[in-house]
């Protein structure tokens, strides 16, 4: 079921020779689908182990173990959360006497420059998003020719921004989260970050059914 949920602000500030005017939007994420975390393929466990150390997995994701009595292989993902994580948009409006500007941007992208309405005064924020995943991808057989290959991912998002004022001086503020395939994850703010469902994809279709 899909879900709207939006905050919203405005703000205004009036100083002697200034004023500025500004408003900000944070839209949760809006339908992204149960991620698909399972697969059948017409393979023996021995032949989904070599694909697991084929090219188009490794290309995509580092291999770290290959655990063959376990059945279970590791992978990691390190890099832009934006292809495979959902944390909504952001819209900040800003109005002083220089101009207007609008930014929006999805709030997953690795990174954005954009103004804010702080109440006092507009200050410039430069942030960056990170996300470090580690997959397990576990291979059961079924029979001779048929093994089941199930997903589960744990994601690490990391947010940093830079804060800079009117007088030049720059707070730096760091936040992380974690959640799984199919959990919520949050950061201050109300911010809600879940899985798209496209990395347990990317996974899965590296074995061929």
């Amino acid at each position: 079921m899909k879900r709207v949920c939006g905050i919203f602000t405005m703000l205004v500030c009036v100083g002697l020779l200034v004023a500025c005017v500004g408003r900000f939007e944070y839209v949760r994420p809006v339908g992204v689908e149960t991620a698909t975390l399972s697969r059948i393929v017409a393979k023996g466990a021995d032949e989904v182990w070599r694909q697991a150390a084929a090219t188009p997995l490794q290309g995509r994701f580092a291999v770290n173990g290959l655990d063959r009595d376990a059945g279970i292989i590791t992978l990691t993902y390190r890099g832009d959360p934006e292809p495979y994580v959902d944390c909504g948009y952001v819209t900040s409006y800003v109005k002083n006497v220089r101009a207007e500007r609008t930014y929006r941007f999805p709030a997953a992208s690795a990174s954005a420059e954009y103004e804010l309405m702080t109440g006092k005064e507009i200050v410039s924020i430069a942030r960056q998003m990170a996300l470090d995943a580690r997959i397990a991808v576990t291979a059961a057989p079924i029979a001779s020719k048929e093994t089941r290959v199930l997903v589960s991912a744990h994601y690490a998002l990391s947010r940093t921004m830079h804060i800079r004022d009117t007088r030049g001086s720059v707070q730096t503020i760091s936040h992380h989260t974690r959640f799984t395939s199919d959990e919520d994850g949050a950061f201050p703010g109300a911010v809600v970050c879940r899985a798209s469902g496209k990395l347990e994809a990317d996974v899965l279709s590296a074995f061929t059914p």
